[in-house]
């Protein structure tokens, strides 16, 4: 285990299982390619994608079979499926970017078109397109949970 320090969490511990490998880094972060994938609470569906070599850079993420169950199949390019060394989408854990408004966290969305698929064998990480035009980059959960 080792100690990573973050802005939101403090110091938390880590296992190397935890962390994943971003080639591309994220669109807008290109440049920061190591990540730990964090539990904060242990009954929260909210995990956090903390960068191992900025403190302040996070991305809180969520399962999005938790609230779209079997509506969600993002259509990802054979590239992506490459570059990850899986044949499927199926072959990996898949979370999506949550946004959650400081004053309005009932507003949250989370980014359907571009979610973040982990090959948790290889350790590997990336943020990929989703090639269906349906999924969109502002999902409002809650709503979502409503329909």
């Amino acid at each position: 285990m080792s100690v990573l320090a973050t802005k939101a969490l403090g110091n938390i511990k880590i296992k190397s299982t935890e962390i994943f490998q971003f080639l591309d880094g994220f669109y807008g972060f290109p440049d920061d390619k190591e990540f730990a994938l964090v539990q904060a609470k242990q009954d929260s569906p909210f995990l956090w994608l903390q960068s191992t070599q900025k403190e302040n850079l996070a991305f809180v993420v969520i399962d999005p079979y938790l609230f779209c169950k079997d509506r969600y199949h993002p259509k990802i390019s054979q590239s992506d499926l490459d570059i990850l060394e899986v044949k499927s989408v199926d072959e990996c854990s898949v979370f999506v970017i949550v946004t959650i408004p400081s004053e309005h966290p009932e507003e949250m969305t989370a980014n359907m078109q571009g979610p973040v698929l982990l090959h948790r064998g290889m350790k590997k990480g990336r943020q990929v397109i989703s090639l269906d035009n349906s999924h969109q980059v502002q999902v409002p959960i809650l709503s979502f949970l409503e329909s």
